[in-house]
């Protein structure tokens, strides 16, 4: 038989709501033990419990490391209250090397962390040292201070309902995830179509209405931020539907697509040219038509490495909704055709980029203007010399005609042999220069 040692830590730590709740927790959970027992916990099953609810308990995964060290300590691998061995009494020097040669201060930390977050209790002697004194003799009493580990054993059932729920959480999350890719791969092609076959309607609000909605997964924050996104896909897809049904029931449908697809298909009716980008990576003249627009691929120009693209234009993997992490070429094409009508770039206009420039490099070019469009995630609005809102990206002019500046791309790419090595390397300097404190 041993007795407790008093909970209140030696020195100047004062006592904490999380230690003396601990404390009735072990309490309560010792006396329904002294009534009908406990099941026995196993301590590295507790400790992966632990690990992953760790986010809710407040703790780290270097504490945790620490209570590993602690529970290695202990004999046994099953836990119980009705045993009277719970407390474990390591030196600091001990338990760092425990704790694979964790320095004193930052164990002393963690420490404090597990005693905070009701893990464990701390059982100090009057001068602060761990230690068991025995028993004078079989029928006295011993005393141990130092760490018990008695809160989690009490805490067992919570700790599962935390998990439990937890997993339930991400099950519901991980379906909504799911349900937002899906809205969203159908709301880009059904709205490409719309814009591709210039059907009535507002398809511009609806384009800008979804890119707003376009935000990456990994920044929204539980499964209420999901619930609210997926929501406002719904809301969304239902005007598309009613778009597409008013725009193909409508009778001038095929006189509007047709006067589009003649205007654009015009390579020198080009009223939103964009200036384009010279070897530097700076701002070049506009480009004028050439005389001959005899399409042919280039010739003896080296292909874009993809991992330099999309470091220079990281904003594009925001449109891969399959999960592919554009690892290769041929997701990363899907994805840039995909971005194309959202960016109002014409289907001419694209067939001519690839034709002129290489799909490898016309799909560099989407990632680039995308990256540099006014509606990036990294544009921002200043007053210029004029006092109107001029909008810069890295500190380069944001693009407000994507159409006319992949033309430009493209009329330059006929005229010479043109890649974008220096627009993508200019902008991605430029970025890293941003970037640098």
């Amino acid at each position: 038989m041993h007795v407790e040692a008093t909970t209140s830590a030696v020195g100047r730590r004062a006592v904490t709501r999380a230690q003396i709740e601990a404390q009735m927790a072990v309490r309560r959970a010792k006396a329904r033990a002294a009534g009908q027992g406990t099941d026995a916990v196993h301590k590295w099953t507790l400790l992966r419990t632990l690990s992953e609810i760790r986010d809710g308990l407040g703790v780290s995964d270097r504490t945790l490391g620490v209570l590993s060290a602690l529970l290695s300590f202990h004999p046994e691998t099953a836990l119980t209250l009705e045993s009277d061995g719970l407390v474990v009494f390591p030196s600091n020097k001990t338990l760092s090397l425990r704790a694979n040669g964790m320095s004193e201060p930052t164990l002393r930390r963690h420490l404090a962390a597990l005693v905070e977050a009701g893990l464990i209790i701390r059982r100090d002697s009057p001068n602060g040292k761990r230690f068991a004194r025995p028993a004078e003799d079989a029928a006295g009493t011993a005393q141990v201070f130092g760490f018990d580990l008695s809160p989690l054993v009490a805490r067992a059932g919570e700790f599962d309902s935390r998990l439990d729920a937890q997993r339930c959480d991400q099950r519901r999350a991980r379906l909504l995830k799911e349900r937002i890719n899906l809205l969203r791969r159908d709301l880009t092609k059904r709205i490409a179509f719309g814009l591709d076959e210039g059907l009535a309607g507002p398809w511009q609000a609806l384009r800008q209405a979804f890119l707003g909605l376009c935000t990456p997964l990994r920044k929204l924050r539980g499964t209420e931020d999901f619930t609210a996104l997926a929501a406002e896909l719904d809301r969304l897809a239902g005007q598309v539907t009613c778009a597409l049904e008013s725009g193909l029931q409508s009778p001038n449908a095929d006189a509007v697509q047709n006067e589009r697809r003649n205007t654009e298909s015009n390579p020198y009716q080009i009223t939103d040219l964009e200036p384009a980008f010279n070897k530097a990576g700076g701002p070049s003249e506009a480009i004028d038509p050439p005389p001959s627009l005899a399409d042919s691929p280039q010739a003896g120009v080296k292909a874009l490495p993809l991992a330099l693209v999309l470091d220079a234009c990281p904003d594009i993997r925001d449109y891969d909704f399959s999960g592919s992490r554009l690892d290769s070429w041929p997701a990363f094409l899907a994805v840039a055709a995909a971005v194309r009508p959202m960016l109002g770039i014409s289907p001419d206009a694209w067939r001519d980029a690839v034709a002129t420039l290489g799909e490898n490099n016309a799909a560099a070019a989407i990632a680039f203007i995308l990256q540099r469009c006014e509606h990036s995630s990294e544009a921002q609005r200043h007053p210029g010399p004029d006092g109107k809102a001029t909008v810069t990206v890295h500190g380069s002019p944001a693009i407000r005609s994507p159409g006319g500046y992949l033309r430009a791309l493209t009329q330059k790419g006929r005229q010479e042999p043109f890649n974008l090595w220096g627009a993508i390397l200019g902008h991605l300097s430029q970025g890293r220069r941003r970037r640098q404190p």
